[in-house]
């Protein structure tokens, strides 16, 4: 029998509700993508952002989220 990995309970947000968890405009999102500082999840042809990460950015923690 296989095991099934952990499910992560790590929420994807919208680009508005990552912008109101950080109190800036869905703009300074957009820069923060360009910046490496935050990356995208595409699903379907949607942009959602791992809460995770916005909550790292929150918490002024390591914030380098590129590959």
């Amino acid at each position: 029998m296989k095991e099934r990995e952990p499910v992560s309970d790590d929420r994807l947000l919208r680009k508005k509700e990552a912008a109101l968890k950080l109190a800036c405009s869905p703009r300074t999102i957009d820069r923060l993508v360009i910046s490496g500082r935050l990356t995208r999840v595409k699903i379907l042809g949607g942009i959602r952002f791992r809460l995770s990460q916005v909550e790292t950015l929150m918490n002024g923690g390591n914030h380098d989220f590129q590959g």
